[in-house]
């Protein structure tokens, strides 16, 4: 039975209107260039009449009082912005400005008041469903569909481009195609611009498929002698277009690592990741990048430089190191949308997707209950927007079973979802009738123990036009929830011959539970077989924690040259905007900032340091000790990792089924650490064989690794104790420097294994820890000198400080009593602590001390 709504409300009478005449109208809180500070907040005065602004205050997120004199036309608009002279280059107008504080990229209420302090409007954004996901390139903003709608409700926003950001279009170039390319063992022509010209002969270039590069193994087109060799290669093709008046934009998708910039006819139309639009052959991209999807660019308008007939593209790629870098590739897909282009951010200007009668959308989808047990019947909720005559409201699922993963780029994604009519009669699931919240029952049957629900919801007009949740610009294209009856008790032996033991699940649930949902061969691949050793997140996934499915999730094994030396590898995931992951502390606390990756340390040690047991105590014990000496440290936490990749839960051993055993999380120091330990916004390198990588960028700072070339150069000489203190965090170093010697965190001796942060603030560098598995113990690798202990500690009065620091550190944790009951603290959450129970901890061991794959030939040897 299909229920429809079978009542007419006008466009007037459905709407809320906003507080006031004036209403916030566009926000632009995430750029796709960070370091352009243009962001902008835009008012505008639905009256016919102009409204003094004097006086008028926008604040919570951002602070900005209007100057005297400030109105805002009838019916006219204006636009706060964070940095006008950043704004006018980027989009033109006289905005005001600047404000002090940023727009957070996640969410925050902005509130507009007038000049006797009364709220006129007040707009609480989110990143996430109902809101609009952006902050991709190439950077929408958030737009009011109408100015009358409640512009406080989420789904009366969308993205700043006309129609779906995800509009199909004509190909023009497609991923794998034929481009000749120039190694740039020099510059490509002389002059230096001659190559990217129609008459310009190819005499002397390559020709190969993309993806081209190294160090990967999608490369179709190998430069093996680029490693040590050259930094940037150069690439040409010729298109043919027509009926060029017809296309309305070009939406350029690269896979690109590290920088490049790319013209069209001569014309510059896109660029990344490279601090100049004119860099010689020689020269570095700013930074090497970690995420290797698909970028999508909008390139500008083609009808200044797009031609009928032959067409010349021209891209100079470049990498992030000529000997550092452990790979390289590139591949291009460019789209033609013929019709008119309508896209924002359009400040000052009425929205690219204004509408006097918008279609229905979803103000709120959600399923109860939050995780439902087998044979336990689900109730999917939706509230439209707006209700149309004889307009149909449904949901659609679709069920995984376990072992037949389905993922979002497999042809089964599309197929198998079933159709459920949803009502709003009081009637199947539906609480109360008439009330607007629509609901249906998915079937107790459907609901089995370790299986994965997919579930959108959708709005059909009797026109034909549907709008679905997910919107379109979500990376997740649906909801979901995972049917689970609780953690099974796990039986195994210590070792072979030894009497086997039975773990309950009161032993294995001590620690939260983590469950991964993926294919076995790519389980099976990424952290065995095919032992890639890239940054690629190439393998898929589904991620399930405290009832949250994190959907659609890509992950790898992590680690350098120890990757796949421990036949318990390490794991990372890499989570979707708008769906960052919310973890929790050892005490079920969440962390204040999401994180947008998630790393696993095995909680095992390499082979040939004899130190089988620690149980990652190493690392989680060491960065509460930074912490605690004043010194930013990743937050670590326990988990136990299920897999979920084939049909039954336990197999014929003890090493088959779900239980992976136990992990310790470790935070990613990113831009969300720097959130998390109140740390303002600056640039954070990862360290490794004398130079860095940029982890995060700040807004004000260098792009180009200037700072950090600097940084490092002028430490190597014998500069003066006032130059130190100039630059170098002291205090902090004195502290980060204690717990090195305490905890014997000594493989740092060659460049590697910390990070450094340039504090935007004070323009002081400090010295944060990263990988401490090889600690503690005496018999680790290194020597633990790290590139200041000799030229800042073997100064009198630097060495005179760092003593009474250490004194202070060493009384007041490294002892007895605080240092002990530390340890104690944390061993407890691991372990029983009479040892007359079973643990996790032992659980954990009695699955990898004599698991087959330490003594097969897939595990590197240590």
């Amino acid at each position: 039975m299909t229920y429809r709504l079978f009542f007419l409300v006008t466009f007037a009478s459905l709407t809320a209107l906003a507080k006031g005449e004036v209403v916030i109208n566009e926000i632009h809180h995430d750029p796709d260039v960070k370091t352009e500070l243009a962001e902008f907040i835009e008012l505008h005065n639905t009256a016919t009449e102009p409204v003094d602004l004097s006086g008028w205050e926008i604040g919570d997120a951002v602070v900005f009082t209007f100057p005297d004199g400030s109105k805002i036309d009838g019916d006219g608009f204006v636009v706060v912005t964070h940095n006008p002279a950043q704004f006018k280059s980027k989009f033109g107008g006289s905005p005001l400005g600047p404000w002090l504080g940023k727009l957070d990229n996640d969410g925050e209420r902005i509130e507009l008041r007038d000049a006797t302090g009364q709220l006129v409007d007040r707009v609480r954004y989110r990143l996430g469903f109902p809101w609009p996901i952006v902050g991709a390139p190439p950077g929408y903003s958030i737009e009011l569909i109408h100015p009358d709608l409640d512009n406080n409700n989420g789904h009366n926003w969308k993205p700043s481009v006309r129609g779906d950001a995800s509009t199909k279009a004509n190909m023009l170039v497609a991923k794998g195609s034929s481009w000749k390319y120039f190694k740039g063992t020099k510059e490509a022509s002389s002059p230096r611009t001659v190559w990217r010209k129609a008459a310009f002969a190819e005499s002397g270039w390559l020709t190969g498929r993309t993806p081209i590069g190294y160090g990967e193994d999608f490369i179709k087109t190998t430069l093996g002698d680029m490693r040590n060799g050259y930094t940037s290669v150069y690439f040409r093709k010729k298109i043919t277009v027509k009926d060029v008046k017809k296309i309305g934009a070009l939406k350029l998708a690269l896979q690109f690592d590290d920088g490049f910039n790319m013209w069209i006819n001569g014309r510059h139309v896109a660029g990344s990741n490279i601090s100049t639009m004119e860099p010689r052959f020689g020269s570095n991209a700013s930074s090497a990048i970690e995420q290797h999807d698909y970028v999508e660019f909008d390139l500008p308008s083609p009808g200044g430089y797009l031609i009928e007939g032959e067409n010349i593209l021209a891209i100079q790629a470049h990498n992030a190191s000529k000997g550092g870098s452990s790979d390289f590739f590139i591949d291009v897909e460019l789209k033609a949308t013929v019709g008119p282009a309508n896209r924002g951010p359009t400040p000052g200007a009425r929205n690219s997707v204004f509408a006097t009668l918008p279609l229905t959308r979803l103000a709120k989808v959600e399923h109860t209950p939050r995780q439902p047990k087998g044979s336990e019947a689900v109730v999917i909720t939706t509230m439209p927007s707006t209700a149309v005559a004889s307009s149909e409201v449904y949901a659609e699922y679709q069920v995984v079973s376990p072992g037949g993963y389905v993922h979002i780029d497999d042809a089964a994604y599309e197929r198998g979802w079933t159709k459920l009519p949803m009502n709003d009669l009081g009637q199947e699931g539906d609480v109360e009738a008439s009330d607007g919240v629509f609901s249906a029952t998915v079937p107790k049957s459907v609901q089995q123990h370790r299986h994965l629900v997919r579930y959108r919801v959708s709005v059909k007009t009797a026109l034909g036009q549907v709008a679905t949740a997910p919107y379109p610009s979500d990376p997740a294209p649906n909801f979901a929830y995972f049917c689970y009856d609780g953690v099974p008790s796990w039986s195994g032996k210590a070792k072979p011959g030894a009497k086997v033991l039975e773990y309950d699940s009161q032993a294995l649930t001590s620690v939260p539970v983590y469950h991964l949902i993926s294919k076995k061969t790519d389980i099976e691949n990424s952290t065995w077989n095919e032992k890639y050793g890239g940054d690629n997140y190439k393998w898929k996934g589904t991620l399930v924690y405290d009832g949250e499915v994190y959907d659609h999730i890509r992950y790898r094994a992590r680690g350098g040259v120890w990757r796949y030396a421990m036949g318990k590898n390490m794991w990372k995931f890499d989570f979707n905007r708008g769906h960052s992951f919310q973890a929790r502390d050892h005490y079920d606390r969440e962390y204040d900032s999401r994180w947008d990756k998630l790393n696993f340390s095995a909680c095992i040690q390499q082979g040939n340091f004899q130190h089988r047991g620690e149980q990652g105590m190493f690392e989680a014990v060491g960065f509460k000790l930074f912490e605690l000496a004043n010194v930013e440290a990743p937050k670590t936490h326990w988990v136990h990792f299920r897999i979920i990749d084939e049909a039954e839960e336990t197999g014929a051993t003890q090493y088959d089924g779900d239980f992976w055993g136990l992990y310790l999380a470790i935070e990613q120091m990113d831009g969300r650490f720097l959130d998390e330990h109140d740390l303002p916004d600056g640039n954070l390198y990862k360290m490794e064989g004398g130079t860095g990588e940029l982890n995060n960028q700040g807004p004000s700072a260098a792009t180009d690794k200037s700072d950090l070339n600097s940084y490092l150069s002028r430490y190597q000489g014998n500069q003066s104790e006032s130059w130190w203190r100039q630059n170098m965090d002291l205090p902090r170093y004195y502290s980060y420097r204690t717990v090195v010697e305490g905890i014997h965190h000594y493989d740092i001796g060659y460049g590697k294994n910390y990070f450094y942060y340039l504090n935007p603030d004070t323009q002081k560098w400090a010295t944060l820890p990263w990988d401490l598995d090889l600690t503690w113990a005496g018999n680790m690798y290194g020597n633990g000198n790290d590139p200041f202990k000799g030229k800042v500690l073997d100064k009198p009065v630097f060495k005179m400080e760092y003593g009474n620091r250490a004194r202070e550190i060493l009384d007041l944790l490294f002892n007895n009593d605080e240092g002990d009951r530390l340890i104690d603290e944390f061993a407890a959450i691991i372990d029983e602590p009479s040892g007359r129970m079973p643990s996790i901890a032992d659980a954990d061991r009695a699955m990898w001390d004599y698991h087959p794959i330490m003594s097969s030939g897939k595990v590197n040897g240590s």
